[in-house]
């Protein structure tokens, strides 16, 4: 009876492990399901809703107007736009979510402060670039972008891409002046002064009279360029998702 004893408890043995290596295998079945299911969800989501994960900081009602405008208003002016990017080697991209923030792509938008037209350009920035009609698209585009790319050349060396960029758009909006006061503040706080990220934090103080008392430039809303860089990189992100699902599109019709 010992073999038989003996073969009787090597196949319960057997039957335990395998039940074992059962529940281990389940497990990592499991393990790999709750893996997949939400990338399968990120996979699966529409365009409308990937744009909507990517434009996370702007208000939803605002993304579904910019989304409106890229199809009814960016047409008009895609070409000038690019165009500005051969002159200039500045994403055209980049020209136009700048733009939009300016402007909405309205050509004939006007601001209190008497800035005017699609890149919302002032008189005198309009008379340095020889531009009479500011309302004329093109002519605001082109200037726009040569604005900024003379802005960006004004950026010390040391600062590197993007960082200069972003700095370039701080000074399209609140000025170059302010933008060298919150680079010299920075410095008092040892801060990077060309990284845009410790600028951003430093520019806010600008409004506070115990800081900006012994600026060159004094005071400024120095909360404004941050929001502005910031939406403007919002609406790049989201163009830039439209952009790649048209041209998803245009190859499948092909």
């Amino acid at each position: 009876m010992r073999p038989f004893n003996k073969i009787l408890s090597m196949r319960e043995t057997m039957q335990n492990v395998a039940k074992q290596l059962m529940v281990v295998l389940l497990f990592i079945v499991g393990v790999l399901l709750l893996w997949e299911i939400p990338h399968h969800e990120g996979n699966a989501l529409s365009h409308k809703d990937r744009v909507l994960q990517l434009g996370k900081n702007l208000p939803s009602y605002e993304i579904k107007t910019f989304l409106k405008h890229i199809t009814t208003r960016l047409p008009h002016y895609r070409e000038a736009f690019q165009r500005a990017e051969k002159n200039t080697g500045i994403s055209w991209v980049l020209l136009a979510s700048m733009a939009y923030q300016e402007s909405k792509w309205n050509r004939h938008a006007i601001s209190p402060t008497g800035v005017r037209g699609l890149m919302m350009l002032t008189r005198s920035t309009a008379a340095d670039l020889g531009i009479k009609n500011r309302l004329d698209p093109k002519k605001s585009i082109a200037g726009g972008a040569r604005y900024l790319s003379h802005l960006a050349k004004r950026i010390p060396e040391a600062t590197y891409v993007p960082d200069r960029m972003f700095l370039a758009l701080a000074a399209y909006n609140v000025g170059m002046g302010h933008v060298k006061d919150a680079q010299l503040l920075a410095r008092r706080l040892g801060k990077n002064p060309n990284q845009w990220d410790n600028i951003k934090a430093v520019l806010p103080l600008l409004a506070k009279k115990q800081y900006y008392q012994d600026l060159p430039h004094r005071y400024a809303r120095g909360w404004e360029p941050v929001q502005y860089v910031k939406r403007i990189r919002e609406y790049r992100k989201i163009l830039h998702q439209v952009l790649k699902q048209e041209a998803k599109n245009q190859k499948v019709e092909i």
